[in-house]
């Protein structure tokens, strides 16, 4: 299932939305552009032709590296993993977390409705995962006392692990790892494993 151009958002005006959310400072377009694979040259005309606009040199940037202009395949292509590898080389670490952040969180949620009506074996998933230390005592009570019905233990325990996601973003690789040990949830498991590892090529 690739989600990656669904769930990832590189649509223009997501991506302006995203950078800004998270506190990414505009001045900083050119070299952005530079290390997301763009020429200098062509920075340079968008400079010239939107001199002292920097909100409109920022769209113009960000435009043409989504319509693959100059280098920007060899940078990796015009994807959330490239622009938070280029994030972190301008050591703007803070902003490209806080995109891993949305972009694990929109995995989980693209993944939610299949997980909510396939998950097995809810309340084994909510012990390994406080094994795991993904989850607390109480959340896996929830988990239990939902019983005996397995739609509401499958909610209970996607609402805890959404929670949990939302609070660390690492923990979605727990939640895979946990659903692969259980051979009738290693598909589910593996469609969002194959969908982290679409983000991070």
């Amino acid at each position: 299932m690739a989600t990656s151009q669904i769930c990832l958002g590189v649509d223009l005006v997501d991506v302006l939305d995203l950078l800004k959310r998270f506190g990414f400072p505009e001045t900083k377009w050119h070299e952005l552009g530079l290390r997301l694979g763009l020429r200098k040259n062509t920075l340079d005309v968008i400079e010239a032709k939107h001199r002292g606009d920097v909100p409109r040199c920022m769209t113009e940037c960000l435009s043409q590296w989504l319509g693959r202009a100059d280098n920007v395949d060899s940078r990796g292509g015009a994807d959330l993993n490239s622009l938070s590898d280029a994030l972190r080389s301008m050591n703007e670490t803070a902003v490209a977390e806080k995109l891993k952040h949305h972009v694990l969180i929109n995995i989980f949620n693209n993944h939610h409705t299949v997980l909510s009506q396939s998950l097995c074996d809810p309340v084994s998933i909510a012990w390994l995962l406080y094994a795991e230390r993904m989850l607390t005592q109480e959340a896996v009570s929830r988990v239990v006392s939902a019983s005996p019905s397995i739609p509401n233990q499958r909610e209970a325990l996607l609402t805890a692990v959404k929670e949990a996601v939302q609070t660390d973003p690492n923990s979605l690789h727990t939640f895979t790892n946990v659903l692969c040990t259980i051979s009738t949830n290693v598909s589910l498991g593996q469609a969002i494993l194959d969908d982290i590892s679409e983000y991070h090529n």
